[in-house]
């Protein structure tokens, strides 16, 4: 496993060849985005986010916000607010039903982080299709939390694809929280995996993983608490995105 993000090419290339690519987000934008005042009022909102109250596993680990975004390389809009769907083809778990979350909140939705993240994105999809377009993004806050004697689970359904194009996803923190390795593997014909592609644990915050979602599935292992006692977490912003027809 690769205990740490190296980037020796360019993302759109990686992302062609070999179907997802790693890095870390200042080191891409050359800029100190993690740095940023900025990033610290986007940080902030993650201690504002709302019990996720559909996973059909009881699980109470899973606190998240959720909007949508149409996204190109120069700019970044928010959509209507409206319920996250997939189907239980696609998410086993979960899947099958209208989940209607907590939007993000204005100044984060309309703040300049989600637009870097996702113009960014945008940018490097375009390259790596060699075509310019409107990308669809549901976009997604997490925190997982990971309490005494109680793991927290990224990725409930196990290992998975989420039905769309391409995977975004940044860690924006952690606290006190060991695990969470991010996997990829090869896509199989009927919808399995096959090997292991890729085994990160995505760390300092702006590290982040891009996936084609029709090649690679994805899954995360889970997170437990270095506080004995206490309560850890990891955070995420996730975009899942779908080329505009």
């Amino acid at each position: 496993m690769n205990s740490h993000i190296t980037q020796d090419r360019p993302i759109a290339q990686e992302l062609r060849d070999l179907g997802y690519a790693a890095g870390q987000i200042d080191t891409v934008l050359g800029r100190s985005l993690t740095a940023s005042p900025e990033w610290q009022t986007f940080l902030s909102s993650w201690d504002r986010l709302v019990l996720d109250p559909f996973m059909a596993d009881g699980g109470d680990y899973r606190v998240r916000r959720y909007s949508e975004f149409d996204c190109t390389a120069e700019s970044v809009e928010l959509l209507p607010h409206r319920a996250y769907h997939q189907t239980k083809r696609i998410n086993q778990l979960n899947g099958g039903v209208e989940r209607l979350f907590e939007p993000f909140e204005d100044e984060v939705a309309r703040g300049p982080v989600v637009h870097s993240l996702l113009a960014w994105c945008a940018r490097q999809l375009d390259e790596a299709e060699k075509s310019p377009g409107t990308w669809y993004a549901q976009c997604f806050q997490n925190r997982i939390l990971a309490r005494p004697q109680s793991q927290g689970k990224p990725t409930p359904e196990g290992i998975h694809r989420d039905g769309v194009d391409y995977v975004f996803t940044v860690v924006v923190g952690r606290n006190a929280a060991d695990g969470g390795a991010s996997s990829l593997y090869a896509a199989e014909p009927g919808g399995g995996h096959g090997r292991e592609l890729v085994s990160v644990v995505l760390q300092p915050p702006g590290d982040f993983l891009l996936n084609d979602d029709e090649r690679t599935l994805h899954g995360v292992t889970p997170i437990v608490s270095t506080v004995e006692g206490g309560t850890g977490h990891r955070d995420t912003f996730i975009a899942v995105l779908t080329r505009r027809t």
